[in-house]
């Protein structure tokens, strides 16, 4: 059995669709369903492409000073060394060339979701390529584990049919973030 069906396995058991509501105050807006928005995390400006990177530690820093442009009271050598810390405990690449690093930090005030496609792959771990790295940066303390909805409907994007192959065709931006915000 692959990874992905694994995953999609285990996101649904029953085979069934999931409806994840939030209660979040680290999220503003009206609480949706976030398998359906991902607007309430990400934005336009939160996604970058043809990124030049040559390692998985310079992919790690652009990150960590990408959220701080994006919201400048976040602590971008501190986002980076949890970056590193959550990469030493177990590697965040999926497979299929995309990376899903996560860090955790007192000085994020709102989740939010960034995506960055690199212009060449780039050795993430044990050999293992990633193009399409998708992170979140998350509030610590955080109310309700809100990153976990995130993080399984970001599996379940990952897993629907066609969806990969729209992701890597994308050019710009805008194409991307059409991809998760509907």
């Amino acid at each position: 059995m692959s990874f992905w069906q694994k995953i999609g396995d285990f996101l649904s058991p029953s085979g069934g669709s999931q409806s994840i509501k939030t209660n979040d105050q680290n999220v503003t807006g009206p609480q949706k369903d976030p398998m359906s928005d991902f607007s309430q995390v990400l934005k336009v400006e939160n996604i970058a492409v043809d990124v030049e990177v040559k390692s998985r530690e310079e992919l790690l820093k652009y990150l960590s000073k990408f959220a701080q442009t994006i919201d400048n009271g976040i602590d971008a050598e501190a986002i980076y060394g949890k970056y590193l810390v959550r990469e030493n405990d177990a590697a965040t690449d999926l497979g299929d060339q995309i990376a899903v690093p996560h860090a955790q930090d007192k000085s994020v005030e709102q989740l939010m979701m960034l995506i960055v496609k690199l212009k060449q792959p780039i050795i993430w771990d044990k050999d293992k390529q990633v193009q399409i790295v998708l992170s979140l940066v998350i509030p610590d303390p955080e109310k309700n584990y809100q990153h976990v909805p995130y993080l399984s409907s970001i599996a379940r994007l990952l897993l629907k049919k066609g969806f990969l192959h729209a992701l890597n065709r994308s050019r710009t931006s805008e194409e991307v973030f059409k991809l998760f915000v509907k």
